[in-house]
């Protein structure tokens, strides 16, 4: 079988931190602990007291400016979407050719899938092998599957925002940690405090897909509650914002997004029926086109092969 690692050696592939306001070390930023293979920067509007051996961008002031007066739809959330915004510029003025960006409080990465049958699930343990490298084996494949699809974006799912799927590659939502196609993405990012998922709208009304490659999962700091909520980067402003942070989203996209209070569970840690804000999308599909669908698959199950373990979903029980 022919591989494409000779196609994505001939890439140009940057990682983008999108990150403000969270001064420190890697401790504040987590994103910054892992080993990339990539090229990487951290986009920032604001990053004073930021101690790092990352190359820091800052948005430079006309280009806030402008952003702020033609771009953004909110005076009270434009900065996380204006960053992502100037990353891509960024990327394409210096000739990359994808996009990874990465939130900066990201924890892990990691793999689940679940088989057909729902015999056990294949997935990554805290004594796999080499899990210190599975991110840059994730991120190649994203390539592989941008490479060898029609998708704009692709990317993984937030570890428990679902239970594990046979499915493999999908039409999804995608947040936090994606792949962009520079040579057919949009310019902005808009959306308020729903920038990203403002963004795969916008990419579907181009009439193009968003991919999810659905066994790859990572997650993120916990918000808290109460004294250990972390109110720090653009959490502080979701949090005085309240009802408000999908305001936008729903006007624009009533029939597809709404938003609420909720006391289900998620990464906000709940207690006593303390409730949160939680939103509801409803899935859309334009079609995912897939040229080479061996290749991908064999791709696939050489990174379970490497990185996952098969766990079995049988209760082993002893009678006394």
């Amino acid at each position: 079988m022919i591989s494409n690692q000779a196609t994505i050696k001939n890439k140009k592939i940057l990682i983008a931190e999108i990150s403000g306001k969270r001064p420190g070390t890697s401790a504040a930023r987590p994103t910054e602990k892992f080993n990339y293979d990539f090229d990487k920067v951290i986009i920032s509007n604001n990053a004073d007291g930021y101690t790092t051996d990352w190359k820091v961008v800052l948005v430079p002031e006309d280009y806030q400016k402008w952003y702020k007066e033609n771009i953004a739809i909110s005076s009270k959330a434009f900065y996380a979407p204006m960053n992502r915004s100037y990353a891509i510029k960024y990327a394409r003025e210096h000739g990359y050719d994808y996009l990874i960006q990465l939130d900066d409080n990201i924890v892990s990465f990691a793999i689940c899938f679940c088989t057909k049958d729902q015999s056990g699930v294949f997935r990554t343990l805290k004594t796999t092998k080499n899990i210190k490298n599975v991110q840059n084996d994730m991120f190649k494949y994203l390539v592989d599957v941008m490479e060898n699809t029609n998708a704009v974006m692709g990317g993984m799912t937030l570890t428990g925002a679902s239970l594990p799927n046979h499915m493999w590659l999908s039409e999804r939502y995608v947040y936090s940690a994606f792949i962009l196609d520079l040579k057919k993405c949009p310019d902005y990012f808009q959306g308020d405090f729903e920038d990203d998922i403002e963004y795969r709208l916008k990419i579907t009304q181009m009439g193009l897909p968003t991919v999810q490659v659905v066994p790859f999962q990572y997650s993120k700091t916990s918000q808290g509650s109460g004294k250990k909520e972390d109110l720090s980067g653009n959490r502080k402003a979701y949090s005085d914002v309240g009802l408000d942070r999908g305001k936008h989203m729903s006007i624009l996209y009533g029939d597809i997004y709404s938003r609420g209070w909720s006391s289900r569970g998620s990464s906000v840690a709940r207690k006593n029926g303390k409730k949160a804000f939680r939103h509801k999308i409803k899935p859309i599909k334009v079609g995912l086109l897939i040229k080479n669908k061996k290749y991908l698959s064999f791709e696939m199950k050489k990174i379970f092969d490497k990185y996952t373990t098969f766990v079995s979903n049988k209760i082993k029980y002893t009678q006394k």
